[in-house]
């Protein structure tokens, strides 16, 4: 392993070592490269690729998202790749319908922990009382 220290060249306005680098400095670090710094060295490019081959997995992520998968339990209310609703409870319709057709019939938004079952519960009660 070389004993050379990553350069880069700052893109734009960096705050590195407690000092601001203007853009098109160049500054040795030993850190998480960013977007901001374009490597100069051979230690530099493969620091930065190290972090985007990381960046990657952390992007895919998101939490309460889509690129999810539901957490052990199936406690999920984001919609499934299948058009599901992350597994809590059959049918095709999305969760945001759902909660479209709650505020539709009782005049007030679900509360946003209100899984899919649940919505589909009190808007069959609310289609029967009100005879629909």
């Amino acid at each position: 392993m070389s004993d050379e220290k990553a350069k880069y060249r700052v893109l734009r306005l960096s705050h590195i070592h407690n000092q601001l680098w203007p853009e098109g400095s160049e500054v040795e670090y030993d850190g998480k490269p960013g977007s901001a710094l374009e490597p100069i060295n051979d230690a530099a490019k493969a620091a930065k690729a190290k972090a985007e081959r990381k960046g990657e997995a952390a992007t895919t992520t998101i939490p309460n998202g889509t690129g999810n998968p539901p957490a052990a339990g199936g406690n999920s209310n984001q919609p499934g790749p299948e058009g599901g609703n992350g597994g809590n409870g059959e049918g095709n319709e999305n969760l945001a319908e759902l909660q479209e057709q709650y505020e539709q019939l009782f005049q007030k938004k679900a509360h946003p922990a209100m899984k899919a079952d649940t919505l589909r519960e009190k808007i069959a009660e609310k289609r029967s009382e009100l005879g629909l």
